[in-house]
């Protein structure tokens, strides 16, 4: 496998690394209030003592996490090294921390109180108003561009190219192996899109008015990121048929 395939999991190793490190220093209770890493919503940055409680709650399962990501990305690249890893391994591994670091992400979002959330206040309308824009901007790429580009490859319409597709030196080796990655892996990646782009659309709408927002971005994202988690198993399993 060569570096582009490798990136991934070097990009996962350096995120576990940092997850470990936030969280420890978030369970010693040094993360000060901030607006470069943590829970920065408009709950926590109102509240010093909710800020330190959610950040009490993830400390644990952003350690515990950072740990398996460091762990599962180290011994890919280890495998690889020793030219021992095979692509579906290399998907399989890449899909485990996306799960692992979705679980980290989202967990305390779940927690969030809602007498703690300064509800109806200029901060807290700001906050659910740009989260509701970035979901409904997820939603136009993944329902047009995505879903788009997803159909034109599963129909064959676009061949051997630089830009989109599944593009490893072993499809783009011929136009037959090409079509043959790239057909199924098209009509999953229209499904992923589809399924993503309408959690997003779904969270765009019902964000604004929700009770708990945290938990509704937590839903929106999760089943985005799983539904191209399972892509990547996918499309790992059809490349090791080649």
């Amino acid at each position: 496998m060569d570096f582009w395939e490798l990136l991934p999991h070097m990009l996962m190793l350096a995120a576990g690394l940092l997850f470990a490190i936030i969280g420890r220093r978030a369970a010693r209770g040094e993360l000060k209030p901030n607006q470069l890493v943590g829970v920065r919503t408009a709950r926590t940055l109102a509240s010093e003592e909710e800020w330190y409680r959610v950040h009490a709650r993830a400390a644990l399962p952003w350690t515990f996490a950072g740990a398996a990501l460091v762990v599962l990305n180290a011994a890919v690249l280890l495998a690889a090294t020793a030219g021992r890893l095979s692509r579906p391994a290399s998907g399989l591994a890449f899909a485990a921390s996306i799960v692992v670091l979705l679980t980290a992400a989202v967990l305390p979002l779940w927690s969030e109180r809602e007498e703690a959330r300064p509800r109806d206040s200029e901060a807290d309308r700001l906050e659910r108003g740009t989260l509701a824009a970035v979901l409904g901007f997820l939603a136009f790429i993944l329902l047009v561009l995505g879903a788009g580009s997803g159909y034109l490859l599963g129909t064959g319409a676009i061949d051997p190219n630089a830009a989109v597709g599944v593009r490893v030196p072993e499809t783009l080796a011929s136009p037959e192996a090409w079509h043959r990655v790239n057909r199924p892996a098209g009509w999953a990646f229209l499904a992923s899109s589809l399924v993503g782009g309408l959690a997003c659309l779904w969270g765009a709408f019902a964000l604004p008015r929700a009770r708990y927002p945290g938990r509704v971005l937590a839903v929106a994202l999760a089943i985005t990121l799983l539904a191209f988690a399972v892509l990547a198993v996918y499309t790992s399993v059809l490349l090791g048929s080649l």
